[in-house]
């Protein structure tokens, strides 16, 4: 810690990291340097190599139930389920990321979630698609049509009388 050597290089440090904070040519030197440096096919070989490696890592680690990934990935989302369950300001600042990251979805890929939708439904057998639903539903499904017809038809039946009272 006392040695000369460490007392110059922390002084370049330390007048370095000034410069690329208050010095434009500075700056521009570095970003230049980082250009060079990152648009060499050897890092960007050193790159791809490194985050294949982190993947498949990651990979492994959320595959195996045992991993310390997924224990603390499972204990923090316990804890989370349980603060959420007492704590309003969790509930708030929660509902706030779902909000803000389902806004962001839908207005960033809007044609490609139509797309999958139109795509997906257009794909659909209309006599088992039909078959599933009512298996699902099961005997709802007649009461859901019979009240559907009913309601709709007192609907009609209500703007006609008022569309003839006011005479329309």
């Amino acid at each position: 810690p006392t040695h000369p050597a460490r007392g110059a290089l922390d002084r370049f440090l330390t007048d370095f990291a000034s410069d690329l904070q208050s010095d434009t040519d500075t700056r521009a030197r570095v970003e230049r340097l980082k250009g060079e440096v990152l648009g060499r096919g050897e890092v960007q070989d050193l790159i791809a190599s490194a985050w294949t490696a982190v993947r498949s890592m990651i990979v492994s680690a959320a595959e195996d139930e045992r991993s310390e990934l997924r224990l603390r990935v499972r204990a923090s989302l316990l804890s989370l389920g349980a603060r959420m369950a007492v704590d309003p300001k969790v509930q708030a600042k929660v509902d706030g990321w779902v909000e803000g990251a389902a806004v962001y979805v839908v207005t960033t890929y809007r044609r490609e979630i139509t797309s999958l939708i139109t795509d997906t439904v257009a794909g659909w057998d209309a006599e088992h698609t039909t078959r599933k639903i009512e298996a699902h539903i099961g005997r709802d499904l007649q009461f859901i049509r019979i009240n559907g017809t009913v309601v709709g038809s007192l609907a009609g039946l209500l703007i006609y009388t008022v569309s003839r009272a006011l005479g329309a």
